[in-house]
């Protein structure tokens, strides 16, 4: 192989390495971008529900999210403008609140 050749080989593999390197620390402390590409307005019961994830709105998304791990360990984003899931958030939000004074 020409030396030539094997060098540029050798520097694009280390810049593949470096960018996929790079993409995984910026996953691991959190994603730039919308985690919730579809929601859900249909109504789940809250004994289904195993954590409830709410991400606010900001720079890595225009949209607050609601993230729910359900028991079965399935993952789903909910409508955070159906009815239901704001009476869920008002809960959750007061709960914290009487827990915080």
């Amino acid at each position: 192989m020409d030396s030539k050749l094997t060098v540029t080989v050798l520097a694009l593999l280390a810049l593949y390495v470096a960018s996929t390197r790079a993409a995984s620390i910026g996953s691991a402390g959190g994603s730039l971008r919308c985690q919730c590409v579809k929601t859900m307005s249909e109504f789940i019961n809250p004994k289904f529900m195993k954590n409830i994830e709410i991400v606010p709105s900001g720079p890595h998304c225009s949209n607050a999210e609601i993230i729910v791990t359900l028991k079965s360990t399935n993952r789903v984003c909910l409508d955070p403008q159906a009815p239901w899931v704001k009476r869920i958030i008002n809960r959750v939000m007061n709960g914290a609140n009487a827990e915080g004074h």
